[in-house]
Formats: C-alpha cells, structure tokens, sequence
C-alpha cells in the first residue's frame, strides 16, 4: 500500500467527494488511524474512534473515505509507500540504477519505521484479512507502475525499445510480475526484508533477464 509517476503528495481515498478545504485534516485523521491501531488493534477501530482521536466530524470521515479498510489502507499506505521521489530515481543514468533506486524506494526496504509497523498490520490481518487483501492490491498495483516508469524512461534513453516496452507491459506477462511477487512477499518468501544489496540482486539475478537487459556491473 509512486514513484516516478506519481504526484507529489497524496492522492484523495476513493470514497472521497467534493473540494478538500483542509489538508491538515485529512493529515490528522491518517495520524489517528495509525495511533489508534498502534494502541488498541485493528479490531477496536472505529470511525468514531477516529473522528474523535483527530477532532473532526464524523461525518467528515466518511466524505473521505467509503469504509473502514479504505480508511486503514491509505493510513498504511502513508507509511509503507511514500510519495516523495529520492534524488537516486531522478538522477539515474542507467536502466539498472533505476530499477535498484526506485525498488529499494517503493518496497521501502530501507525504512525502519515503516519495517516496525509492519508487524502491527500482520497481527491486525490475522483476523482481517480484508486490509490485507486491500493493502496488496494497492502495493502490487503501485510496484508494477514504478517499473513501468523505469521502462519508459529507459526507452527514453535509448536503452530499450518502445516495442519491448509495449510487450512487456501487455496484459497477461508475467515478467514485470514476478519481479513484483518478489518485492510485495519478500518476507514470506526470502524470510527477510530486502536491503539495498537484496534489491540489487533482484535487479541483476530476475528483473532485468527476464526484461532483456543485462547489468552493468
């Protein structure tokens, strides 16, 4: 639960409507999310709880965001897939260094905080596998639209050809996803989190031959 792609900032939740007045409130009301379930757990979390945690309205809540687990995934999400782009994804020169740069950002390998709270979203999805299955759907999504950058800009580059990009973006390939299998399930799968030599591997030994590059070092 951007990236090249991605503008700055957060995007509105889907269950949002209208013109947003105060973005310090939607600011408030993820940080309450994310105290609340760091307090109590997924289970006692209400929208209530959280209107009254941020000081707004519940109704005010509900304009943003649909349901409950929307609320709880753009919470996470604030957390587990920052927005803001690290100087190494723009200066990269090279298909490589963009890929490693910009999966060591998205699967924020990097970020003790975002590690530790991990562990609080795998207790909470034990019982409710729905922020899960919601978070993962965001994750995957937001991992395969990084990559796809990383092709284009490459193309832009004269790294790779508008043709391959167009191949291995089309539906049903599965090149670009198993590289994102990897980086959404790297605990479940690798039993660690990826650091920086990790995502370079993954770069070198699985993205970029089944892409059709080979590295530069």
């Amino acid at each position: 639960m951007t990236r090249s792609t991605r503008p700055a900032g957060r995007q509105r939740p889907g269950g949002a409507f209208g013109p947003v007045r105060d973005e310090t409130r939607n600011t408030r009301i993820i940080e309450a999310v994310l105290d609340l379930i760091v307090e109590s757990g997924y289970g006692d979390l209400t929208m209530a709880a959280v209107a009254a945690r941020a000081g707004v309205a519940k109704a005010t809540v509900y304009r943003r965001w649909a349901s409950r687990e929307d609320l709880v995934a753009d919470a996470l999400e604030s957390l587990m897939l920052p927005a803001a782009v690290p100087a190494e994804v723009t200066a990269a020169r090279t298909l490589r260094e963009d890929l490693i740069a910009t999966l060591a950002h998205s699967s924020v390998c990097l970020q003790p905080q975002a590690r530790r709270f991990s562990v609080v979203l795998a207790a909470a999805t034990v019982s409710h596998p729905q922020i899960a299955d919601t978070l993962r759907e965001r994750s995957i999504a937001g991992q395969r639209e990084e990559i796809a950058a990383c092709l284009r800009r490459a193309q832009e580059r004269g790294e790779i050809t508008a043709e391959r990009v167009e191949f291995l973006l089309a539906p049903g390939r599965m090149e670009i996803a198993a590289a994102v299998g990897v980086t959404v399930l790297q605990q479940e799968l690798l039993g660690e989190v990826l650091d920086n030599d990790g995502v370079a591997r993954l770069v070198d030994q699985v993205l970029l031959p089944l892409i059709g590059g080979a590295p530069t070092s």
